[in-house]
Parts: C-alpha cells; structure tokens; sequence
C-alpha cells in the first residue's frame, strides 16, 4: 500500500552518512593508492547513504583513457559483524515466537533466507556480477531497449567498493511525466521475467533504486539482493498465476499446496469447499484492484480465524517466497502511489499471456488450457472455449507488446492513436487466429 512505501522510504532515504574521511580512506586501502590517482574527481560529500553503504560520484581517470562520470558504493566499516548480531539475535526468538504464536512458518528457515542475502549483499563483487548477469539476460527478451542496469567498471571493484557508470534520471515514483504508468507496467513485467524466465530476482526494489531516464527508459540500481528459483517452482507459479488472472479460483488451494504455502502433512486441504470459498472471497477482491486498502482486513482475518478453529494453522509461508514478496509488495506500493486502482493481480496477465502464447513447455500448454477453457477444461465432452477468456489473453498479449516496445498505451495517446500502431494490430490478429484454430 502507499502507506507501506512511506514506511520504507523513511527506513531507505534518511539514513545517516558516514564520515567521508572514513570513506576515502576504506577507498585507498582497498585500492592501495591515492584517490588522486584513480579519480579526477571525487565528491566531497556522498549523494546517497544506505545501510549498508554510500555513494558518492566521482569522475575516472583520464590517465587511463577518456574521463568518464562514476557512482562509487563504499561499505560501511563493520557492517558484516552488525548483520551478525541482529540475525543470532532474530534466529534464537524464532522459535520462541513460533511455539507461543501457533504458526506453522518455519521462522528459522525464514531468518536464515534472509541472513544469508544479507552477508551475500556485503559482497560488491557479488553485486557487480549480479548487474552484469541482469544486462546479459534482458538483451535476449523483448524488454532489452526500455530497461536496464548500469554498467561496471570492475577493474575499480572490490568486495567493499563498486563503482558503475553515472546515471542520469529521476526516481520512478516522483517522476510526473506521462510514460510513467507504462514504465510502472515495465518494470513488473520485468520482475516477472526475471524470477520467472531469467532466473536472477533484484529484491530490492525501493522506489530509490528505480529510476525513468531522459530518454523514458527504466534503470535498476543496486544488485545486492536477489534470489534465484528452481524450474519447478517457476512452472508452477506461472499455472497459479494463470488461476489467478482467469479467476480460476477452484485451483488455488491446489496451487498454495504445492508452492509450500499448505504444509505437506494438509492436503485434505485442498478440495476442502471452505477454503476454496474462502480464497476466493478473498483473491477476488484483491484482484479488483487498489490493493490491501480495497480489502476488508478485518472480514479477512475473521475468515482466517474460522478456518483456523476447525482445521488448525494450515498455511505457512516458504521461505523462498520471503523476497519474492518483499519485491512485488513494493511493486505493487508504488504502482498505487500512482494509480489507486492499480491491481498487481491484473498486471501480471501482460506477462503470463505472453508465456502461455509462446512457451512450448508441456506444462504451459496445460496451464493455457486452464485460461481458455476455466473450471471444465478436463472434460474433454463438455468443455468449450470460453471466448471472453480468449479475447482476455490477446489483450494481455497486446499489453506485453506495448510495455516491452516503451510505448504509451493507445487510450492515453489520443483519437489519432489507432493509426500509429499498426504492428500490435497485425500482431492481435494473427494471435486471434491462432487462438481460433486451437
């Protein structure tokens, strides 16, 4: 919600700087040599402080070549034995909290998911190759001319320093041009590419860290934390989605059993009427659009509170998914700030249409005739092709077409805007009449 993005901004853009004369030091003894020597310039005082670091610009050496504008991450001294202590500390309340709250989360596993991309973002040398595996894997999406990471200099890395091209921008969410709701529905298409398609998830993405370029394109900064997902899991989550966005609602359970969010020991659970009603109930709401706000919180957690009287705590949360959420909850925060109808549900069918239409993997014909044919489609005598489904799919396929070309959506680009794009049309059509002989 836009309150929970308010919350982290305060966490995110007030933290206090470090002494500079610290910072330069910590620079020439990981360098062994002088500033002077490396950087015609250097920023007297940073332009950025975070938690674990802060960023001052500087500008390369003409010595070695042509001169050439640098963001410079410098590590705050003792940051990794901080970390430390705070996870020992979380790590032995864990069970406590577990036991004396009756949840079946495992809080420990929780905890150590989390540590572990904590000392992993202490790493800059990481980080480097995690933004240098991000630019390598979108130039061979559709998404590869509207979004990307800045560039390395890794000659000028280290563990503790990392230093990257300037980027000139504006933060996403205090930028007023109009191309920002298209690069809202960019940068969720992007996060779904990466954790369902390329594999590496940037996890931090706090409205600071995404930035709308001169030129309309969409930069993401800091590499330090993500996650990878294995293939079945992807699979998977690619079918819940499909569920979700065709309100195929009898599949949740289903899905939740088999993402983790069910334990192993309720699988009674899934075609249990109760909790198929209930998730529907509340899914459908959230799918409507403005977020946690348009739910009613407290019929949810009364629903909740009932199913766990008669059936116990039956749901848990993996803890893979830990940064899977924390990424699309602040996806979904910024994508509120600016439209208060946003629907993270609905803006992940651009995605998922696209998938369903292009994947020859087995299982995504599967989930594409979950979409077409809904609740029926394993009746191969009475199912039919719900049309309006089809007409659904196209739309979201249009809708990938337009995001991944950075181009306004036709309804915001005027009368005039039907003759501009003649292309997504062709596409459309081909698409429905492949849509047609299937």
């Amino acid at each position: 919600s836009p309150a929970y993005v308010r919350g982290l901004k305060t966490l995110q853009d007030q933290v206090p700087p470090f002494d500079s004369n610290l910072a330069r030091q910590i620079l020439e003894d990981e360098f062994g040599t002088s500033i002077s020597q490396l950087f015609d310039e250097f920023g007297t005082e940073p332009v950025a402080a975070a938690s674990l670091g802060q960023v001052y610009r500087a500008k390369t050496s003409s010595r070695n070549g042509e001169s050439r504008d640098v963001a410079i991450k410098i590590q705050r001294p003792d940051i990794l034995a901080k970390i430390a202590l705070d996870m020992y500390i979380i790590r032995n309340v864990s069970p406590i909290l577990k036991g004396a709250l009756n949840l079946s989360t495992d809080l420990v596993g929780l905890t150590d998911t989390w540590a572990k991309g904590f000392v992993d973002e202490c790493d800059y040398k990481s980080e480097a190759e995690n933004a240098i595996a991000f630019q390598k894997s979108i130039v061979n999406t559709p998404l590869k001319d509207v979004v990307f990471a800045p560039a390395v200099l890794q000659d000028l890395t280290t563990t503790k320093i990392l230093t990257s091209e300037w980027v000139v921008g504006e933060r996403l969410d205090r930028s007023k041009q109009e191309d920002v709701t298209v690069l809202c529905s960019i940068a969720m298409n992007t996060y779904l590419t990466m954790m369902l398609e390329t594999g590496l998830l940037h996890c931090d993405p706090h409205p600071g860290n995404l930035l709308r370029t001169p030129e309309g394109k969409l930069c993401i900064l800091d590499w330090g934390m993500v996650t990878t997902l294995p293939n079945n899991i992807q699979i998977r989550l690619i079918e819940h989605m499909a569920h979700l966005t065709s309100a195929d609602y009898d599949e949740i359970p289903g899905d939740l059993y088999d993402l983790g969010f069910i334990p192993k020991g309720n699988a009674e659970v899934v075609t249990d009427t109760d909790v198929v009603e209930t998730l529907a109930e509340i899914y459908g709401a959230w799918t409507g659009g403005g977020g946690a706000a348009s739910v009613n919180v407290n019929k949810v957690i009364a629903q909740l509170q009932d199913l766990t009287a008669t059936r116990g705590n039956i749901f848990q949360i993996p803890p893979y998914f830990a940064y899977i959420a924390k990424s699309f909850s602040v996806l979904e925060g910024i994508g509120l700030s600016n439209d208060a109808e946003y629907s993270i549900v609905n803006e992940c069918l651009p995605y998922v249409s696209k998938r369903l239409l292009t994947d020859p993997q087995d299982r995504m014909g599967g989930a594409l005739g979950t979409f077409i044919f809904g609740p029926d489609k394993n009746d191969e005598e009475t199912r039919i092709i719900d049309y309006e489904r089809v007409e659904q799919l196209i739309t979201g396929f249009g809708g990938y077409s337009t995001s991944a070309s950075g181009a306004l959506a036709p309804a915001s680009l005027g009368d005039d805007a039907s003759s501009s794009t003649p292309k997504s049309t062709e596409q459309l059509s081909t698409l429905a009449d492949q849509m047609f002989d299937l």
